[in-house]
Order: C-alpha cells, then structure tokens, then sequence
C-alpha cells in the first residue's frame, strides 16, 4: 500500500504541472499514482513512470497542443450544416493534429461506410477514447436523429467536443472517463473502439479483454493501427490481428475483418 503520508493531491500537481499533461482528468493521474506507488521505493519515480504512461497514450500522439482556441474562432464562422463544402474543409484541417485520425484521413470515405455497410443506418454511437473521431460524424452512415456520445482524458479536447456539437446541433455529449475502469453506463446500437486497445493496455495490460466484455451494445467496431507513429509496418497487422482473436477467444461473436491502408479493423456482432 502507498505511504498514507504521501501527498496525493501534490504529486498530481508535480505530474501536471506541464503543457502535455495538464488538460488530462486528474482522477486518472491520481489512479495511476496510486498504482504505481504501491510498487516504487520513491516518489519522483512514481511521477516520472506516470507520465511515461501519459505520453505514451496520448501525448505521443499530438506533436504540439492542439490549437483549440483557433479552431472554436474558426467553428464559430462555419454554417451550422455538417454537409457544407467549408465544414468539410474545415474538419479535414483539424483531424490531422491527433496521430489517429491523421491516419484515417485519406481513407474516410472508405472506411466507416465499409467497416458499418452491414449495419445499415445506426441510431446511436459511443465512442470510447475517441481523441478528435467524432469530427468524422459526415463519413458515418447515421440517422438524421442519431445520438453521440464521446468520452476521453483531455479536458480540453473535452471542452471542443461539446462546442462542435452545440454548433452542429447534434444531439451528442463529450466526457471524462478512464475506460480501463468503468465504460459510461449508455446503451447505444454502436461502440467505436478505434485504435485504443493498444493504448489502454499501456495503462493496465487486461483494459483489452475488460472494454471488450463490458461494451452493452450489439455492435462494436475495434481498429488497430497498422504502423507505428514512425511509420513503420513490418509485422504490426499480424501481431494485432492474432492478438484481438486472443482477446475475443471463447466468444460466440460474429466478427468481420477489414483491412486499410494503415488501419486493421473487426466489426464485432454480440
């Protein structure tokens, strides 16, 4: 057990107290200190391995802070129409500044209308860690009344989120939540889980297994990548389509495969 004497609430402030940490939800910082605390002599190594954990699962894959405060000036001038050339324009420009969707970009109009063809129209969506993916909502095949709901560890991305969706008037909501522990109680048709196993598994080594048990609803689309953040592919599609069939073993799930540039999907049917 970790020193009762510790200060908790200071370490959480030594781990962000800085630039690329501190929009993170500061319950998950506390969760992972604790962790790691109980297994470290030191205090300064518990902070150093947290935020080791934290560059590894998020800020790794932004280069810089995105630029949120420009993006909201720029939403505010856009017609309220998801459809609209400008808005298009527009959320092509900003997707690229998270790793993930920067990688999806060339194949949007491919890969949800391919991966979701079985599912037809879908009503409601979740999407789990999902970095800047609800801004792909054109490129969904949803209903004119579909609900989103989001969740991730940015608070600022958070904040962005809730902004796009009040200007789109899409009935959608962003939150904090750490999924290695609880997924947000909502029963959707959809649970999008887009190149996140592999980062919550840096945080807790059976969040795979977990999330994938613990999605309520009937579908769910995973997707890993298939290079690495240096661009790198040899072996990526392999190891992690042998590692979700471990995941998913013993299930009685119809699972279909789709395979894109850069990105290895299943469409899991509970």
């Amino acid at each position: 057990m970790p020193d009762p004497s510790l200060d908790l609430e200071d370490l959480t402030r030594q781990v962000l107290n800085s630039e690329k940490y501190r929009s993170i939800s500061p319950e998950l910082v506390k969760d992972l200190l604790t962790r790691e605390l109980a297994r470290r002599a030191k205090p300064r190594e518990a902070v150093k391995a947290v935020r080791s954990k934290l560059h590894q699962v998020g800020s790794a894959y932004q280069e810089k802070p995105p630029p949120y405060t420009a993006w909201l000036a720029d939403l505010a001038s856009l017609p309220p129409d998801l459809r609209d050339p400008a808005v298009l324009s527009f959320i092509q420009r900003v997707l690229p500044a998270h790793a993930s969707t920067r990688e999806r970009v060339p194949i949007l109009p491919r890969f949800f209308r391919e991966c979701l063809a079985e599912l037809g129209e879908i009503s409601s969506v979740l999407d789990i860690a999902c970095g800047l993916n609800p801004l792909a909502i054109p490129w969904m095949p949803l209903k004119q009344d579909f609900t989103y709901t989001a969740c991730d560890i940015y608070a600022d991305m958070i904040g962005f989120l809730n902004q796009f969706f009040l200007h789109f008037q899409v009935n959608g909501s962003a939150s904090h939540a750490d999924v290695t522990q609880t997924i947000p109680d909502v029963e959707v048709e959809l649970t999008l889980v887009l190149k996140t196993i592999p980062c919550l598994e840096q945080l807790d080594k059976d969040a795979g297994r977990f999330v994938l048990n613990a999605i309520r609803s009937p579908n769910i689309l995973v997707s890993f990548p298939a290079r690495s953040l240096g661009g790198r592919s040899k072996g990526m599609v392999q190891f992690y389509e042998q590692h979700f069939h471990a995941l998913v073993s013993g299930q009685p799930w119809r699972i279909n495969r789709f395979e894109f540039p850069g990105e290895l999907a299943f469409l899991i049917r509970k």
